[in-house]
């Protein structure tokens, strides 16, 4: 075990709270999504104007933005979970200098570099970006159906695109695991014949 100096000290408090900050971030870039969403929820529900408007062609010009701007707001807290994964990483190094690998592993820093290479942490958006894309779905598929009641086959072609093009480009980015900036063990400790290294 070794004593952290002023500098460390007040880097390792610094970077947790760089951390909250973040997530607050992250938060707000949320609570925009829902607001966005549930406005034009409340407009569909309480206009038979726009409710008719969604049938039309014209609502392809509302679909599509409306999955750029999910897409854009979750690829933004991907950016950000990222940058937190970074932090987290390299506290948990200075926790390991400071308490040595085993008690680090049972710091709060241990637990969260633990699992920030799994599905806990990257789950939420990944779900999150299905639910509220859901709704935009069902519009474009209303679109594909009535386009091709109408013999209008381009909205139909429009609308696969639109959902393809959005699936392709945002679930690989959501569901692709983080990973630790400096690759290689924490421990200070050089690796001995008896001790693999970590990759």
């Amino acid at each position: 075990m070794t004593e952290l100096n002023g500098f460390e000290q007040a880097y390792f408090i610094q970077t947790r709270q760089e951390i909250d900050t973040e997530e607050r971030a992250r938060d707000r870039l949320l609570y925009l999504a829902v607001i966005v969403l549930g406005a034009i929820a409340v407009a569909t529900c309480l206009s038979r104007t726009a409710q008719e408007f969604l049938l039309r062609p014209g609502a392809l010009a509302l679909a599509i933005p409306a999955l750029a701007i999910i897409s854009t707001l979750f690829w933004v807290r991907r950016k950000k979970l990222e940058q937190i994964s970074d932090r987290w990483f390299v506290l948990h190094r200075m926790a390991v200098r400071h308490f040595g690998p085993d008690r680090a592993k049972e710091t709060l820093e241990g637990i969260a570099v633990r699992d920030l290479p799994t599905w806990r942490y990257i789950s939420e958006d990944f779900t999150l970006n299905i639910a509220f894309s859901l709704p935009v779905y069902g519009l474009l598929i209303l679109q594909s159906i009535h386009g091709g009641a109408a013999g209008q086959w381009w909205r139909t072609f429009i609308s696969i695109i639109a959902i393809a093009a959005h699936a392709l480009y945002s679930y690989p980015i959501l569901g692709r695991m983080l990973r630790d900036p400096l690759p290689g063990s924490a421990d200070p400790t050089p690796a001995t014949d008896n001790t693999p290294q970590r990759n």
